[in-house]
């Protein structure tokens, strides 16, 4: 079951934000990350170095927004000036608002708090099973290139009915997992978290 946003789902501070650590405009350019990159210049973001590196204050503005004044930005070429609402803001809006959007929808289940369905609970063995020698939980710790190889491998072990009923899934796992390699996130362990905490906001 799906429940509320998880803030510690969408920033992956070990990236700068040049390599998208607020990982849910990552690799896009939309007006967020037009607004992130005046926002940046202006309270002091370094938007090549890691979040890691930088002031604990700076994650919670990329996630809940920056309410002292409004940034000026450019966006296809329009001069625009609004606030910068944070991630968290804006996935909520646009899914209380009913969002069809295909791409909003996964990055809505990828951000929010996944509570244990009962009715799964006696399916809880083959969510831990062995896969190549490791289980779900080992492959969410692993680096992301060894996690994407578990995955490719796994593909190449399945028999054409397999194929047929997980092979499109495999293939959507695999493509971003590639993607988050390229990008320079580390591992899935961040997506491993059941408690949502919502980080006090410093002035």
């Amino acid at each position: 079951m799906t429940g509320d946003l998880d803030p510690r789902r969408m920033i992956a501070p070990e990236l700068s934000l040049w390599n998208g650590a607020v990982l849910l405009w990552a690799g896009t350019d939309c007006g967020p990350v037009a607004k992130i990159k005046v926002l940046a210049a202006r309270i002091g973001i370094d938007y090549k170095k890691p979040l890691a590196q930088q002031e604990e204050q700076f994650v919670d503005i990329l996630l809940h927004g920056y309410a002292h004044e409004p940034v000026t930005y450019v966006h296809k070429k329009v001069v625009k000036t609004a606030f910068y609402n944070g991630c968290v803001t804006d996935l909520k809006y646009m899914r209380d608002k009913g969002t069809v959007s295909k791409g909003i929808l996964r990055a809505i289940k990828l951000f929010s708090l996944h509570e244990q369905c009962p009715a799964c609970e006696g399916n809880l063995a083959e969510q831990v099973r062995l896969l190549q020698g490791y289980s779900l939980s080992d492959i969410k710790q692993l680096p992301i290139s060894e996690s994407l190889q578990v995955v490719l491998k796994l593909r190449e072990m399945l028999d054409e009915e397999q194929s047929d009923r997980y092979g499109e899934l495999i293939e959507y796992v695999s493509m971003h997992l590639e993607y988050l390699h390229k990008i320079g996130m580390r591992s899935l362990s961040q997506f491993d978290v059941r408690v949502p905490v919502r980080p006090e906001i410093v002035p």
